[in-house]
């Protein structure tokens, strides 16, 4: 049955390898049955590149058919990623605890207490048949909670206390004493915030999996056809650690009840904190938790909480050289009998764990004296000291504008507040920076990424624009032709993500993808096709490559073809619109950062070869020079990259061949859906342009034997036409290499590769059109290829030419278009396959912190596109010498080498952070530099850190600043002053 489902997956593969095999068949058939029986495409690269694909989707089929799902020793993989996300664990909290200061000089000592036995299960069903242990001295404190987590035989525990009581440091401080205790293959404690749980629609366990997955990237792989977060879970090797039970919405607090006794197996341990009015209302209206012990923690002793202050504040001199400290006279006062209404609220403020903590950052302040939270009037109350102890945390965590603060006070304020504000919208409540991207509004996320891509795009093209090669690389008739390539590049290339790529990579179609390609490519092909007709383009004469056009229309249309192609590409590629951080594929590895060496050594080698006649004085060509400074500068990313351990990836590297077969299947992958789609859409290019050149030719007068001005009209009885000028014309010829045909150019171009390989000559030409093929002869003997000279002809006279291109559809249109999806599939094949060697998630996993994960991000971004754009333009310039004699088929490929590695900058999480920060510091929502504040924010204490992932201390915090957000918006007198 297994095999039998195996096979089902495999078999839409075997169809489009078969489908491909068929129409490269045909292809070559009708090319190699050209006129006279002679091949219509010279040239031994294509020859060798035809060949290749051919073999290489012979393959792809053998290695479907083949492909064996046996997978490795299923326990032993459980047991490793058990050991492996146990340290994860341990480093991201204790991390969090240092930030927190509970090590400096130690927390809090809260105390608890076994709960009512209204709030708790029977106790034959927690002790399972074992004697209730007698209470021992020093066991109802912090310290011990892992302790008495253990002891309890069920493995359950639920944790009971008032808002800001210690739960979530307490669930802290447990889950590091377990992983310490912890041995090898045994269940790890995991914090899971329970805010984020919708138990009304999602099943507990499909919840955890999910957060499992999110929290931990490598958990997403999939062994035995199940993610191996749900393995862990199945197997009884996560303890979920369930913090903030009382953050769900109250109307789900039974049906979570439910979930929890109904879905957590019984050896599963769990620990769940909650604040004890909505665990009481949850028994009342539904159930306990099946075998749970209850633990309720205790108000805060004052003689802990004056200890505390007192020892953490710093010291000053009292009378008689007395070591006091600012909080000393305060607590002194508390100490008396006497009471006032600040006093008492004072001391029940000082009862709870979190306003301790508060007090002591924001009294530590040196321009501060606690003594104002005596002052009757202003702090009588305990909500009134609550709400000025969380206004005032941030600025005294900021050092209140001091000389040690790299920002205002004030403008962090304001920062953090429209954070929160931005977090209490979306569950769950926590911040990745490449999620930063999605407040950007929708209309600028669809455009942005076309943006960044022609920005850098332009940044890279400026130094060939400004050589003398620039000309040669970059050719278009006139600015406004150059603007509307731009222009159609940026609209083609924002349609082609929106429609092509999936949302992220947890989205993709599956099957439907290769539908949705060849949907949009054949629409756009149609389109443009369709536009270019009837705005003026010239189609009669079939498909042809040229680099004189019919104006701005012209580029306009072509732009939003590359634009569509490119991102067909990296959607074939398996790229996503909203990316998440990559890792460097040689990470952990250290044989894969040797091969990466290799890799830059071998192209710094190639860019030495491609320019030694300049380095020896020798004049050096277009594409010769572009190639090597390509070669450099992707060694240089490559080198740099290699010199980094950066991240762990989310891929095992036991077996050191992976880049390379991931290569191989993508290249596979690549070849075949791109020479489906492209034939496809090549097709379509031809049967529309077939069809408006006979619409037009139909009404095409008879020229034969007449003069329009000074060209003269002759059709010999066999069918062959010319069109010959009475005058002299100035012509450029251009021969690309030797052996190939030249092309010809108007006067006043700008002919590509026109140094020692053209000429200028003032002479009569005929334009000769045989079965559908124009020639331009010149000097009565020299044949060249006549598409750039179009525009020299009345349109009457192309009409009349193209009558005898439009009786030959198959070898003037279809068959070019078909040799287009050819051409597309030899780009498109490398281009996957390296993109889908290269793009490896990160691992956050072992995320040490949000900025590692951005620095290793952005270095394999750039070493990435930097080997896309080499790879490519090597293809690209084989393509153009191969096909040098279609004419401008080198200016086809110079549109595509720079694109391929730029815009994929603009698809990572890197450059839509580089958009998001752009957005929001402009809007005055974030800095400029957002990570380096958020980290300063984490320092600080405001923020604490998750794995790759930040959110704010406490949720009071995050909601008192977000509401204070709010009423300064609606009273303008309160709005904090802007920067």
């Amino acid at each position: 049955m297994r095999e039998r489902g195996v096979w089902t997956r495999r078999r839409p593969w075997v169809g489009v390898g078969c489908a491909a095999l068929v129409v490269l068949a045909v292809t070559l058939r009708r090319i190699g049955a050209g006129d006279g029986g002679q091949a219509q495409y010279d040239g031994p690269a294509f020859a060798v590149s035809v060949v290749g694909v051919m073999v290489s989707i012979a393959a792809l089929l053998l290695d479907i058919l083949r492909r064996t799902d046996a997978p490795p020793e299923p326990d032993a993989v459980l047991r490793q990623t058990a050991d492996a996300l146990a340290e994860a664990v341990r480093v991201q909290w204790a991390e969090e605890a240092r930030l927190r200061r509970l090590q400096d000089p130690k927390p809090l000592n809260v105390r608890w207490r076994r709960a009512d036995s209204l709030l708790t299960d029977d106790t034959r069903n927690i002790r399972r048949g074992r004697p209730v242990p007698e209470p021992r001295p020093g066991d109802n404190c912090l310290a011990s909670i892992a302790m008495a987590f253990e002891e309890v035989p069920s493995r359950r525990m639920v944790v009971l206390g008032s808002p800001g009581s210690g739960k979530s440091v307490l669930a802290m401080c447990c889950t590091l004493d377990l992983v310490r205790k912890r041995t090898p293959g045994t269940a790890v404690p995991v914090i899971f915030p329970l805010a984020a749980w919708d138990p009304g629609t999602t099943p507990l366990r499909t919840w955890l999996v999910e957060r499992l997955v999110a929290e931990y990237r490598p958990l997403a792989v999939t062994t035995g056809g199940t993610l191996l977060a749900g393995a862990l879970l199945d197997a009884g090797l996560i303890a979920p650690v369930l913090d903030g039970f009382d953050e769900l919405p109250p109307a789900l607090y039974g049906t979570a009840m439910r979930r929890l006794n109904a879905e957590l197996d019984d050896d599963i341990p769990v620990l769940v904190t909650s604040r004890t009015t909505a665990w009481r209302s949850t028994v009342a209206c539904s159930d306990v938790l099946t075998g749970a012990e209850v633990l309720e923690l205790l108000p805060l002793d004052f003689a802990e909480a004056k200890s505390y202050l007192e020892r953490t504040a710093r010291p000053l001199r009292g009378p008689r050289d007395r070591r006091t400290t600012v909080w000393t006279p305060v607590l002194d006062i508390l100490q008396e009998d006497s009471r006032t209404p600040a006093t008492d609220a004072l001391l029940q403020i000082l009862t709870n764990p979190l306003m301790v903590a508060l007090a002591r950052t924001v009294y530590g302040d040196v321009s501060r004296d606690p003594q104002e939270l005596l002052d009757d009037p202003r702090f009588g109350t305990t909500a009134g000291i609550e709400r000025h102890l969380l206004d005032a945390f941030v600025p005294a965590a900021f050092g209140d504008g001091g000389a040690d603060s790299r920002w205002r006070a004030a403008d962090a304020k304001r920062w953090l507040a429209w954070l929160a504000r931005e977090l209490e919208r979306r569950e769950p409540k926590r911040l990745a920076w490449w999620e930063l991207y999605f407040c950007v509004p929708r209309v600028l996320r669809l455009a942005a990424p076309a943006l960044l891509a022609q920005a850098l795009t332009f940044v890279l093209a400026v130094p060939i624009l400004l050589s003398s090669v620039g000309g040669d690389v970059f050719v278009f008739d006139d600015r406004p032709s150059l603007a509307a390539n731009l222009v159609g590049n940026l609209v083609g290339f924002a349609g082609g993500l929106a429609l092509l790529l999936p949302v992220s990579a947890a989205r993709r179609e599956g099957r439907t993808a290769l539908t949705r390609q060849l949907t949009v490519c054949m629409a756009t092909a149609t389109v443009a096709t369709l536009g270019y007709g009837l705005t003026g383009g010239s189609v009669q004469f079939g498909l042809r490559f040229g680099t004189v056009t019919d104006g701005w229309v012209a580029e306009l249309f072509g732009g939003a073809v590359f634009g569509v192609l490119i991102a067909l590409y990296f959607g074939v590629a398996g790229l996503a619109r909203h990316a998440v951080p990559l890792g460097l594929p040689w990470a952990g590895s250290p044989a894969g950062r040797l091969a990466a060496q290799a890799g830059s050594c071998f192209l710094v080698l190639a860019g030495l070869v491609i320019v030694k006649p300049w380095l020896l004085g020798h004049g050096l060509g277009t594409w010769p020079m572009v190639a090597g400074a390509l070669c450099f500068a992707a060694a240089l990313c490559l080198w740099a990259a290699a010199g980094r351990q950066g991240m762990r990836t989310g891929v095992s590297h036991a077996n050191e061949g992976r880049i390379a077969r991931r290569f191989v299947t993508g290249l596979l992958h690549g070849w075949a859906v791109c020479l489906l789609v492209g034939v496809a859409a090549g097709g379509t290019v031809g049967a529309v342009a077939c069809a408006f050149s006979a619409a037009e030719t139909s009404r095409a007068p008879d020229l034969d034997g007449r003069r329009l001005g000074k060209w003269s009209h002759q059709e010999t009885p066999d069918g062959v036409r010319t069109v010959e000028s009475s005058t002299e014309i100035a012509v450029i010829l251009v021969y690309p290499h030797a052996g190939a045909r030249a092309t010809a150019y108007p006067h006043g171009s700008h002919p590509p590769s026109c140094g020692q390989r053209c000429e200028s000559l003032d002479t009569r030409v005929t334009f000769r059109v045989a079965r559908g093929d124009l020639r331009i002869l010149v000097d009565g003997s020299t044949a060249a290829d006549a598409v750039n000279m179009l525009p020299e002809l009345p349109e009457q006279s192309r009409t009349w030419l193209a009558q005898s291109a439009a009786r030959n559809p198959l070898d003037r249109f279809l068959l070019p278009g078909a040799m287009g999806g050819v051409l597309i599939a030899l780009i498109g094949g490398p281009v996957s396959g390296l993109y889908r060697a290269l793009s490896t998630p990160s691992d956050l996993i072992r995320a040490a912190s949000p900025q590692v994960t951005l620095r290793t991000d952005r270095m394999a971004s750039l070493s990435r596109s930097g080997v896309v754009a080499v790879m490519t333009g090597g293809v690209c310039a084989a393509l153009a010498w191969a096909f040098a004699s279609r004419g401008g088929l080198d200016h086809v490929a110079a549109q595509m080498w720079v694109p391929m590695g730029t815009a994929a900058l603009a698809l990572t999480a890197w450059g839509q952070l580089a958009v998001a920060r752009a957005w929001l510091a402009l809007t005055g929502r974030l800095p400029w530099r957002i990570m380096t504040f958020l980290d300063e924010a984490h320092r600080r204490g405001v923020l604490r850190q998750s794995g790759a992932h930040y959110e704010f201390r406490h949720l009071r915090m995050q909601q008192r600043l977000a509401s204070a957000a709010e009423e300064s918006e609606e009273d303008p007198r309160a709005t904090v002053p802007r920067a």
